[in-house]
């Protein structure tokens, strides 16, 4: 099949347009970027340059994806934004490329970026994420795959969300969320994610293996690095949790008020 291209459209000529893209009233299409097949951006969707999309999106109005960064270390180089297959990203969205030369912004796939979610420079969002109604991540983000960010979520830059991480609506946090955990208040680690575990097909015995692995280690201050190193854990899932918390440079999610970091080890006599 063809492209749909409305007549008010602005686009450039170096921008390449795979296989039935759909492209609405008033959208601006900014070179060079590639835009994958069956992909339909709706009226007013402003992209690129410098992106480069998948198949089988679906953007929304106002939704503007690969403008420039708000950072006053963008000296206006080229750097890029990866979308994948099979996103939705609703209304006034807004996904922004990276701010060092080389760098780039990631989506993966079948994530939903609900309406005036905001992706900074330099953030990578794993497959099948869900951010909801103005969610707003700073610089250089990370967030896992399959985490869902309730409505209104605010994240610090460089911050790490785990998968399948759960941060309920209004929440913010400056540290570091683990895999399998839900987080509420101002970094405030409450329980892990039964529900988002359950319906990621993880089995009964797993589920209680990780919620026996929180409430011994990240729920019970004080976190000690060499006691976390020296596990032996029968499960994936268990290094996976240990494994962040031991790379963490921002601090951990505690489950009050106290600062989440590792213990320092002990100066050498």
């Amino acid at each position: 099949m063809g492209n749909s291209i409305h007549p008010t459209a602005i686009i450039d000529r170096n921008v390449e347009l795979a296989a039935d893209v759909s492209v609405g009233p008033f959208c601006v299409l900014r070179g060079p970027s590639t835009i994958g097949a069956g992909t339909v951006l709706m009226e007013r969707v402003s992209v690129g340059p410098h992106v480069t999309m998948g198949r089988s999106n679906r953007i929304h109005p106002g939704a503007v994806i690969g403008h420039e960064p708000q950072d006053h270390a963008y000296k206006g180089g080229p750097t890029q934004t990866v979308i994948g297959d099979e996103n939705e990203i609703r209304e006034y969205v807004t996904i922004h490329r990276g701010t060092r030369e080389g760098s780039r912004t990631l989506v993966g796939s079948r994530t939903l970026l609900m309406s005036g979610a905001h992706v900074a420079h330099n953030c990578t969002v794993g497959d099948g994420a869900i951010l909801a109604n103005n969610v707003l991540l700073a610089g250089h983000v990370t967030v896992g795959p399959g985490a869902f960010l309730s409505g209104g979520v605010l994240v610090h830059q460089f911050v790490r969300i785990g998968r399948l991480a759960l941060l309920r609506g209004g929440s913010r946090t400056s540290r570091d969320v683990p895999p399998f955990a839900i987080m509420d208040g101002t970094h405030t680690l409450r329980t892990i994610n039964r529900v988002g575990l359950r319906r990621a097909g993880f089995s009964r015995e797993t589920i209680e293996e990780v919620e026996r692995f929180y409430r011994e280690w990240l729920l019970s201050p004080p976190l000690e690095r060499r006691a976390l190193e020296a596990l032996s854990l029968s499960l994936p899932e268990l290094a996976e949790i240990r494994d962040f918390v031991l790379e963490s440079k921002r601090g951990i999610c505690a489950p009050s008020r106290q600062r989440r970091v590792l213990q320092p080890e002990p100066a050498e006599e």
